[in-house]
Formats: C-alpha cells, structure tokens, sequence
C-alpha cells in the first residue's frame, strides 16, 4: 500500500510549478556526498520547453505548514517525447556541495588547523564551513594534490573521523554525535510506522583496539597513539562485546604521516568509531518523513517481542525520498533511511 500523499511544493528559482504538473521526485542523500534530486514533471504540449535553466535554484517543501526536505541547483535537464500525457520534463539537480566536483588543485596549506583549511578550501562552493571535534591540531605542511575540493575535504575529515553532509549553503563536518535524538520511533506495532527494516549483522571489522604508529624525522622519535572501545551509546550491548571471542582484535595504522601524539590518538580514535560503525547497517523504509537528519539518530523497534537485537537506536547515514502522485499505483510518499550502528539491543 502507497503512503500518504501530503502537499508538494516544487519552487524552481522561487517560483512554484503548478501542482498539476507535479509527477514524482526522488531525493537522496547520503554522507560525504552531494545531495541529489530528480523531479518529473508533466510537459503536455511542451509548456516547459526552455523555460528552465542550468543553475536555477530548485527546493522541494512538503507537508502543511510546508516544511523544504531538499535545496540545490540544477545541472541537468531529461526529456521524453512521445506526444499526449507521456510528454515529461525530468530536471535533475544537486546541492551546493557538488561545487567542490568541478576542478582539481594542487595547492599547500602551511601552519593551519583542519577547521582553518576547510574553511578556506569550502568558499570556493559559496559554502560556510560547520566544523565540529574536540581537537584542533596544527600542521606545519597540508598539499592538496592534484584533488578536487571535495576529494580533499573527505580526506581531512575522514582522517579525524568527522562525518560530512550539507544543507544549504552550510556544510557540516563534524564528530559523530550518537545522543542527538532526531525523536522520531519507527516501529512494527501501532500503526505501523515501520514499514520495511533490513537490518544485518557483520562481526569482520570489529575490533577492541587501534593503535596508530608514525616517526618524527626532526626529533627521531616514534610516536604512538591508541584508542580503546568506549563502549556505545546506541545500545545495551557494543559490538565489542556482542561478537564475543571475534571483538577482541586489534588493529594497527601506519600508513598516516603523524606529527604529534595528539595527532596519533585522534586518528586512532576515529578509525575504531569508524570499523565499530559498521556492526549493524540497514535500510528501513517508512511513510514519508521529513523530520529526521543525516547525523541524528532514530529509534527502531523492528520485533516488538523480545530482546531483539536490531532493536534500538540508529545512527543515520542517508536518506532517500520518493514522492509520486496518487493516481499512480506506485504514489504516495515514502523514506528510506539508511542507518549503522556499533550496538545491539535497546539500552
């Protein structure tokens, strides 16, 4: 059964498209990546031929009050050309961040911290850096070699274990951050919010431990930072303990040029969050929702009997909205979210 349809507003540089038009959109987002939009629209006796063009603004509201669920700018335009209703327009648009996709560089950035670099490195997309962690470390010597904006900025902020996603004009980098409650509860029991979970368990990349190794040549020491699993926010049990005699591993990095201890350690710190991350990943597919946010957590009950171990919080990696009109046996309005976790159980 199709979700509920609620109102779609389709503004293309400000202006609404007749809700008449409206076929579909797709909206997906994901981590580290531009976000992305597909909007069909119906183009009976071609009254969108040229009116559209490349770099116009595109946002898409929905619900009442009207609440955006997507802003970029377009980049593409698909046609179909049949004659009759089958006449369609697809625009294709992505957000800000693809800005940074569009040439390589080769520049070095000297004394600086990752936050002092980044900021420099996102105005060239129109963006404002948001920057999030504990540790602000400074370089003698960054080189941007021969990388796209972006290409550089997942580097620096996967170095440190920051996660990155944009919205508008402001691009996160940022710390996961497991207690920021998007407060949405999707469930298999009262009403059935939850319509599809798919859930898996992989043990392969847990470990107990990281260790990262580097070498000072100026004062020929070595230097050593390590991380230890803190246990998780996301459930009664962490994926240390839940894989048993399999979790006590431990791993080591040497192939990160290290100038510091604190260095070493933050390093290491993200490299355990990062492989502890991917214990439980998932899909879970539910009516259209446009509350939830890309670095929230939400709440699933996927068996309401039980302890179930795909019970509980949720770290949110993507999102993907499909909206098609009723009259289509496919309409309505659903989101899939794509989700990990370092747990099990609910806490």
């Amino acid at each position: 059964m199709a979700a509920a349809a609620p109102n779609v507003d389709i503004l293309v540089d400000g202006k609404e498209v007749p809700d008449a038009d409206f076929i579909s959109y797709v909206v997906d987002r994901d981590m580290y990546q531009p976000d992305m939009a597909a909007v069909v629209l119906s183009n009976q006796n071609d009254i969108y031929g040229g009116k559209f063009e490349i770099g116009q603004s595109l946002e898409i509201k929905v619900g009442s009050p009207p609440k955006s669920i997507y802003v970029g700018e377009i980049v593409g335009f698909e046609g179909v050309y049949k004659g009759g209703e089958t006449t369609k327009l697809c625009i294709r648009a992505m957000n800000k961040l693809h800005r940074l996709l569009r040439k390589r560089k080769s520049i070095t950035y000297t004394d600086k911290t990752d936050q002092a670099i980044l900021s420099e490195v996102v105005k060239d997309g129109g963006l404002t850096l948001k920057w999030e962690h504990k540790t602000s470390i400074t370089y003698k010597h960054v080189y941007q070699h021969n990388q796209t904006d972006l290409e550089f900025l997942r580097t620096r902020a996967a170095r440190l274990g920051c996660h990155v996603w944009c919205v508008g004009t402001d691009l996160f980098v940022k710390e996961p951050n497991f207690g920021n409650s998007s407060k949405v509860e999707l469930s298999v029991d009262g009403g059935g919010t939850l319509r599809a979970f798919t859930p898996r368990i992989n043990s392969a990349a847990v470990v107990k431990k990281v260790t990262v190794k580097g070498w000072n040549p100026e004062t020929k020491e070595l230097i050593v930072g390590e991380a230890t699993n803190p246990g998780t926010k996301l459930g009664k049990e962490d994926a240390v303990a839940a894989s048993k005699d399999l979790g006590k591993e431990e791993t080591f990095t040497v192939d990160h040029p290290i100038w510091s201890q604190e260095e070493a350690k933050a390093i290491a710190t993200a490299r355990l969050r990062d492989l502890n991350l991917t214990f439980i990943t998932g899909e879970a597919e539910c009516a259209g929702n446009a509350e939830a946010d890309l670095g929230q957590t939400l709440d699933i009950t996927a068996n309401a009997k039980g302890d179930d171990p795909f019970n509980g919080l949720y770290y949110i990696m993507g999102i993907t909205h499909r909206h098609t009109m009723p009259k289509s046996k496919d309409g309505g309005f659903v989101t899939i979210f794509k989700v990990a976790r370092d747990g099990q159980k609910k806490g």
